[in-house]
């Protein structure tokens, strides 16, 4: 299995900007509670309420579909 890495950026309440270049996959909690972004590195969690909006890169979508 290929591993794909892709951006996704989430932009704050307060405007302030995330930027996880290296990121393997990227879920919304199925209680639409909180967003889990997924590095090689790392896990990070931030509650829905502090985000304004999130945009990744679209070609992971297209490289999925493919397969």
């Amino acid at each position: 299995m290929r591993l794909v890495q892709y951006w996704v950026k989430v932009v704050f309440a307060d405007n302030q900007e995330l930027l996880v270049k290296d990121a393997i996959r990227h879920t919304i909690s199925e209680d639409m509670e909180v967003l889990e972004v997924d590095s090689a590195k790392e896990v990070i969690i931030v509650p829905m309420k502090q985000i304004k909006y999130i945009a990744c890169d679209a070609t992971v979508f297209a490289q999925k579909s493919k397969a």
